[in-house]
């Protein structure tokens, strides 16, 4: 039977996903956090929302749109909790999952390691060349990505970085008039990947979130950095949306409108 003509069930978006982007790409902290983190792989899904950060907005707009599923990045409960106050703001969105019955699946680092995951999606965004995964693999370690660019200055290479992901401001590190002829990109906390880029011949690295001292250990050895917004991951609602979309064609997928950056320029 064709997924066109029988009931999608809940189990049936999880083992699709889950077979693209298996759970044995998580990173350690990771497990336990990723695949179906609410819900009941029997009941069945007419329409699921798509979105980077399941928050108590997102969790309110799925509801009353009539969503029985999201599909979330960043997992809807990161964290253990050894209590839970119905009052306080994280009960609140909890009971309201669980009355409604809301199937809530989360693929974090498994989706950005993976091969046509997040990190291949953001290099192919970007424009990068013959682009490898490194380390080799796919690998619960496989986060960056590596291409070729043609020559740039880093001040010329920052705005195209910063037009391509969408991005309203960047911060970068290093000698604005800097030849780019090689990139690494690690679209979300990539700060510890630094001197990983410098050694494989990189002369920046493209990331959503770097520390201070990670920032130094690259203006001492040359490379530049180009600091997006963890934000930049949002990119992935359009591309899961038109991949499960053509796979199950009588479900509705829609990518939520109040999921957006929670940071503002001023």
């Amino acid at each position: 039977m064709s997924n066109l003509n029988k009931q999608i069930k809940v189990k049936d978006i999880c083992d699709f996903l889950l077979e693209k982007y298996p759970l044995d790409l998580c990173s350690s902290f990771d497990m336990g956090k990723t695949g179906l983190q609410f819900g009941s792989y029997n009941k069945i899904v007419k329409k699921v929302m798509i979105t980077l950060d399941a928050a108590s907005y997102v969790i309110d707009e799925a509801l009353e749109k009539n969503c029985d599923m999201i599909v979330s990045h960043h997992p809807f409960m990161f964290s253990p909790m050894l209590n839970l106050n119905y009052e306080s703001n994280q009960g609140k969105k909890m009971l309201k999952v669980f009355k409604n019955e809301l199937n809530i699946f989360a693929m974090h680092t498994n989706f950005d390691a993976a091969v046509d995951g997040m990190n291949d999606y953001l290099a192919t965004l970007i424009g990068l060349k013959d682009v490898k995964m490194v380390p080799d693999g796919p690998t619960a370690d496989s986060f960056m990505r590596i291409g070729k660019v043609d020559d740039i200055k880093l001040l010329d290479y920052a705005n195209l970085i910063k037009k391509a992901l969408g991005e309203t401001n960047v911060r970068v590190v290093g000698d604005l008039n800097k030849i780019i002829k090689k990139a690494a990109i690690i679209g979300g906390s990539g700060g510890l990947y630094v001197m990983d880029a410098y050694r494989n011949g990189c002369d920046v690295i493209i990331t959503g979130e770097i520390k201070q001292n990670n920032a130094i250990d690259a203006l001492e050895n040359g490379i530049a950095v180009i600091e997006v917004s963890h934000g930049v991951e949002a990119n992935f609602k359009k591309y899961i949306q038109k991949m499960l979309q053509e796979e199950f064609k009588n479900v509705e997928f829609i990518i939520s409108e109040k999921d957006v950056n929670p940071f503002k320029v001023i």
